[in-house]
C-alpha cells in the first residue's frame, strides 16, 4: 500500500466540485482526501501502486498546483 501527501493550491471544499469525479475514478472513492484546514492544502491518496505522477496531471489539468511531500511512517515508529 502507497499512502502519498501533495501540498495543493486547492483552495476549499467547492473547489472540489470539478475534479471530484476525475479523483473517484483514478483512485476510487474513499481513497484519497484533502485537509482543508492545514495551510499547505493536503491531499492525501491511498493506492496500491505509486499515484504521484496521475495526481499530480489531474491536478494541473484541472488549474491546480501540486508538490509530492516526503512520507514515511518511519517516523512514526510503525
Amino acid at each position: 500500500m502507497y499512502i502519498t501527501i501533495f501540498k495543493t493550491s486547492v483552495p476549499d471544499r467547492e473547489s472540489l466540485v470539478r475534479i471530484e469525479p476525475a479523483l473517484d475514478s483514478a483512485f476510487g472513492k474513499g481513497n484519497w482526501s484533502f485537509a482543508f484546514e492545514d495551510t499547505d492544502k493536503i491531499f492525501r491518496v491511498v493506492s496500491n501502486s505509486p499515484c504521484t505522477e496521475t495526481a499530480l496531471h489531474l491536478l494541473s489539468e484541472y488549474g491546480f498546483l501540486g508538490e509530492e511531500l516526503p512520507y514515511s511512517l518511519d517516523e512514526f515508529k510503525v
